[in-house]
């Protein structure tokens, strides 16, 4: 297998999928202040979070055309443009009606870029491509922390949010500055790359269905598990989910390593135990110690089963590695719509702690969809 080589367009796209994660994340964390400024109800307020992820829904399911009628360095450009002015429309909104439709514009744009630009690492790396979507996605980590960090700043500046939003717009104009002219067009499309994707293709996109929804069931609801589980204050308790988001740090670190010379599917196995085991010391949880610990483990282990499972999905169809990504990108933000609202919805029917029982289930779910993916290639072929 060939050394994998970070060059200039590697380096953009790590820069670019950090920069939508911080955007993405952006709407959650400035909930609050929203909330406090507009007189937003709960179900107001979470419809931020929602509109986000529906609109990257629809950019999942118009990159590929968009790639094919316009080329990718096009799109690309064009999809930063679009993200980055929603931004600038978000910290502009006084009313949730402007607010929620910046977001879901802001979505629609977000997910047009990390469609494109996951298929400009898969095609650009190809059988390196598990280590260029681990690097990926362990930029996007860092930016979660910067993320958390501006918000810091900001508000001990007494400043505002929104200097922190509009400080990121900085990194797509130097980008596009130094970088507008150069080629990362994806080479002639064949009649296979837009063909009908395989049966097995469809196996392993309910497999990342299932790891995206387990993750962002932990992302969403961690917190308040945290808090009523041992007893310890709000703020705490999101203090305590630092355990989470740097074990996600960590695991994207060494799981980015690993990548260079294991199997992706087999690194996606190993976080599907780390992540099961993680829930096995959270769930009964009565502390604070014992809870940052299941949160660390879970963390190591969540954090490596989007990336993995990508690759795993993309490496399936790699002479589609666009179309791929655009319904790898569909999928996981239906999984980020669908399975926290579910989670609240049985929590108000029953308990925070026995809805979350269905992130071991889901977790199970991805495991037998990652056995029949692994199938010899002649089972796969009558799929």
């Amino acid at each position: 297998m060939s050394d994998f080589i970070r060059d200039r367009l590697t380096w953009i796209a790590y820069l670019l999928v950090a920069w939508f994660a911080y955007l993405q994340a952006a709407p959650g964390l400035v909930i609050p202040h929203l909330r406090e400024e507009l007189d937003l109800s709960y179900s107001t307020a979470g419809l931020h979070v929602t509109a986000f992820a529906a609109g990257s829904m629809l950019a999942g399911l118009v990159s590929p055309w968009l790639e094919r009628a316009l080329g990718r360095r096009t799109v690309l450009w064009s999809a930063v443009a679009v993200l980055s002015a929603a931004a600038i429309a978000l910290t502009a909104g006084r009313t949730a009606t402007v607010t929620v439709a910046s977001v879901l514009i802001m979505g629609i744009g977000g997910g047009v870029v990390l469609t494109t630009v996951q298929a400009a690492l898969a095609d650009h790396h190809g059988v390196r491509r598990a280590v260029a979507l681990a690097e990926a996605n362990v930029a996007a980590s860092v930016a979660y922390v910067i993320l958390i960090g501006l918000l810091t700043l900001t508000a001990s500046l007494h400043i505002g949010w929104r200097i922190a939003v509009l400080a990121s717009l900085i990194v797509p104009a130097l980008t596009w500055w130094g970088n507008r002219r150069l080629a990362i067009d994806a080479a002639p499309v064949s009649g296979a790359a837009q063909g009908r994707l395989p049966g097995v293709f469809w196996i392993a996109a309910a497999m990342l269905f299932c790891t995206t929804a387990a993750e962002w069931c932990i992302s969403a609801w961690g917190a308040t598990f945290v808090q009523e589980a041992a007893g310890v204050a709000a703020d705490t308790a999101v203090l305590l989910m630092a355990g989470f988001y740097g074990g996600v740090l960590v695991g994207r670190v060494v799981g980015s390593r690993l990548a260079r010379r294991r199997d992706p599917a087999q690194l996606l196995g190993a976080a599907l135990a780390i992540a099961a085991a993680g829930f096995a010391v959270l769930w009964p949880s009565t502390g604070a110690a014992q809870a940052v610990v299941g949160l660390s483990l879970l963390g190591i282990g969540l954090g490596n089963l989007f990336p993995m499972a990508l690759s795993v999905l993309v490496g399936l169809v790699p002479e589609q590695a666009v179309l791929a990504s655009g319904r790898a990108v569909t999928i996981s933000a239906f999984a980020v719509v669908l399975l926290p609202l579910t989670v609240g919805a049985l929590a108000d029917a029953t308990s925070l702690k026995a809805a979350l029982t269905v992130v071991p289930v889901i977790l199970a779910l991805a495991a037998v969809a990652l056995v029949l993916v692994r199938r010899p290639a002649y089972s796969r072929s009558r799929l």
